[in-house]
Protein backbone atom coordinates (compact mmCIF):
# COMPACT_ATOMS: atom_id res chain seq x y z
CA UNK A 1 0.00 0.00 0.00
CA UNK A 2 2.83 2.27 0.87
CA UNK A 3 4.55 1.69 -2.47
CA UNK A 4 1.32 2.37 -4.33
CA UNK A 5 0.84 5.66 -2.51
CA UNK A 6 4.48 6.61 -3.13
CA UNK A 7 4.28 5.87 -6.83
CA UNK A 8 1.03 7.86 -7.24
CA UNK A 9 2.59 10.81 -5.40
CA UNK A 10 5.67 10.69 -7.63
CA UNK A 11 3.57 10.48 -10.80
CA UNK A 12 1.45 13.46 -9.76
CA UNK A 13 4.33 15.58 -8.51
CA UNK A 14 6.68 15.05 -11.46
CA UNK A 15 4.62 16.90 -14.12
CA UNK A 16 3.97 19.74 -11.70
CA UNK A 17 7.68 20.19 -11.05
CA UNK A 18 8.49 19.93 -14.74
CA UNK A 19 5.88 22.58 -15.54
CA UNK A 20 7.39 24.97 -12.99
CA UNK A 21 10.96 24.54 -14.17
CA UNK A 22 10.63 24.26 -17.95
CA UNK A 23 7.47 26.09 -18.98
CA UNK A 24 8.36 27.74 -22.30
CA UNK A 25 6.49 30.84 -23.31
CA UNK A 26 4.06 30.90 -26.19
CA UNK A 27 6.38 33.05 -28.31
CA UNK A 28 9.28 30.63 -27.83
CA UNK A 29 7.10 27.67 -28.87
CA UNK A 30 5.85 29.46 -31.97
CA UNK A 31 9.39 30.45 -32.98
CA UNK A 32 10.59 26.85 -32.58
CA UNK A 33 7.65 25.65 -34.65
CA UNK A 34 8.37 28.15 -37.44
CA UNK A 35 12.09 27.33 -37.42
CA UNK A 36 11.36 23.62 -37.71
CA UNK A 37 8.89 24.22 -40.52
CA UNK A 38 11.38 26.38 -42.43
CA UNK A 39 14.08 23.72 -41.98
CA UNK A 40 11.82 20.92 -43.29
CA UNK A 41 10.65 23.00 -46.26
CA UNK A 42 14.26 23.96 -47.04
CA UNK A 43 15.32 20.32 -47.08
CA UNK A 44 12.38 19.43 -49.33
CA UNK A 45 13.24 22.22 -51.79
CA UNK A 46 16.88 21.16 -51.81
CA UNK A 47 15.94 17.55 -52.57
CA UNK A 48 13.57 18.71 -55.31
CA UNK A 49 16.27 20.84 -56.93
CA UNK A 50 18.77 17.97 -56.77
CA UNK A 51 16.28 15.56 -58.32
CA UNK A 52 15.62 17.97 -61.21
CA UNK A 53 19.29 18.72 -61.83
CA UNK A 54 20.40 15.14 -61.43
CA UNK A 55 23.35 13.80 -59.52
CA UNK A 56 26.44 12.60 -61.41
CA UNK A 57 26.34 9.11 -59.93
CA UNK A 58 22.63 8.57 -60.77
CA UNK A 59 21.39 7.79 -64.29
CA UNK A 60 19.23 10.47 -65.87
CA UNK A 61 15.61 9.48 -66.45
CA UNK A 62 15.53 10.71 -70.06
CA UNK A 63 18.82 9.15 -70.98
CA UNK A 64 20.72 12.32 -71.87
CA UNK A 65 22.13 13.78 -75.08
CA UNK A 66 23.34 10.42 -76.46
CA UNK A 67 19.90 8.85 -76.77
CA UNK A 68 19.62 6.44 -79.67
CA UNK A 69 15.95 5.49 -79.35
CA UNK A 70 13.32 8.16 -79.91
CA UNK A 71 9.53 7.78 -79.87
CA UNK A 72 8.42 9.99 -82.74
CA UNK A 73 4.69 9.50 -82.29
CA UNK A 74 2.18 7.27 -80.51
CA UNK A 75 -1.47 6.50 -81.26
CA UNK A 76 -3.76 4.67 -78.86
CA UNK A 77 -6.00 2.04 -80.45
CA UNK A 78 -7.93 1.15 -77.34
CA UNK A 79 -7.28 -0.15 -73.87
CA UNK A 80 -3.73 -1.52 -73.68
CA UNK A 81 -3.24 -1.28 -77.48
CA UNK A 82 -1.19 1.30 -79.33
CA UNK A 83 0.94 2.03 -82.40
CA UNK A 84 4.36 3.57 -81.96
CA UNK A 85 6.51 5.27 -84.57
CA UNK A 86 10.03 4.83 -83.23
CA UNK A 87 13.34 6.07 -84.58
CA UNK A 88 16.40 3.94 -83.83
CA UNK A 89 19.75 4.92 -85.27
CA UNK A 90 18.14 7.03 -88.00
CA UNK A 91 15.75 4.27 -89.09
CA UNK A 92 12.03 4.49 -88.39
CA UNK A 93 10.07 1.49 -87.16
CA UNK A 94 6.32 1.09 -86.78
CA UNK A 95 5.57 -1.01 -83.69
CA UNK A 96 2.31 -2.43 -82.44
CA UNK A 97 1.99 -2.80 -78.69
CA UNK A 98 -0.59 -4.93 -76.94
CA UNK A 99 -1.18 -5.95 -73.36
CA UNK A 100 1.42 -8.73 -73.45
CA UNK A 101 3.78 -8.09 -76.34
CA UNK A 102 5.26 -5.63 -78.82
CA UNK A 103 5.60 -6.50 -82.51
CA UNK A 104 7.41 -4.90 -85.41
CA UNK A 105 4.80 -4.05 -88.04
CA UNK A 106 7.13 -2.56 -90.65
CA UNK A 107 10.37 -0.71 -91.22
CA UNK A 108 9.73 2.65 -92.83
CA UNK A 109 11.81 4.03 -95.66
CA UNK A 110 14.00 7.02 -94.95
CA UNK A 111 12.21 10.11 -96.24
CA UNK A 112 11.15 13.52 -95.13
CA UNK A 113 9.28 13.58 -91.84
CA UNK A 114 5.62 13.00 -92.63
CA UNK A 115 2.38 13.01 -90.77
CA UNK A 116 1.84 9.80 -88.80
CA UNK A 117 -1.64 9.23 -90.21
CA UNK A 118 -0.46 9.55 -93.81
CA UNK A 119 2.53 7.27 -93.18
CA UNK A 120 0.30 4.65 -91.60
CA UNK A 121 -2.18 4.78 -94.49
CA UNK A 122 0.67 4.45 -97.00
CA UNK A 123 2.05 1.38 -95.22
CA UNK A 124 -1.23 -0.48 -94.89
CA UNK A 125 -2.31 0.48 -98.42
CA UNK A 126 -5.62 2.18 -97.68
CA UNK A 127 -6.58 5.57 -99.04
CA UNK A 128 -7.18 8.26 -96.45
Amino acid sequence: MRTLLSSILILVATPALAAENAAPGLLESVLKLIAGLVAVLGIMLLLYALSKKGLPFLPRPGGGAGRRIKIVEMRSLGPKKALYLVEVGGQQLLLGAGAERIELITRLEAREPADFDRTLQDQIGRPS
